[in-house]
């Protein structure tokens, strides 16, 4: 995906978040939306309290305002 500047203009985005092919969770954002970019490291707080680092490896557009966000815990 390339980096498209809109997005950040947006009302409200929805992630959902993959690490090494498992699903993790769901995330609506709203306001600004943070611009993703493969290769960068993530931080997702998952609902149990924890928190996960790993790599952004794609990014998946599913609609103008939900994108599938596919990580990497290598």
């Amino acid at each position: 995906m390339t980096t498209k500047s809109t997005k950040k203009n947006r009302h409200f985005c929805i992630f959902d978040y993959f690490l090494d092919g498992t699903y993790l969770k769901w995330e609506e954002v709203k306001g600004q939306c943070p611009i993703l970019i493969p290769g960068d490291n993530w931080t997702i707080s998952l609902e149990d309290g924890t928190q996960i680092t790993a790599k952004i490896i794609e990014i998946e557009d599913i609609s103008e305002n939900e994108c599938r966000v596919y990580l990497s815990s290598c």
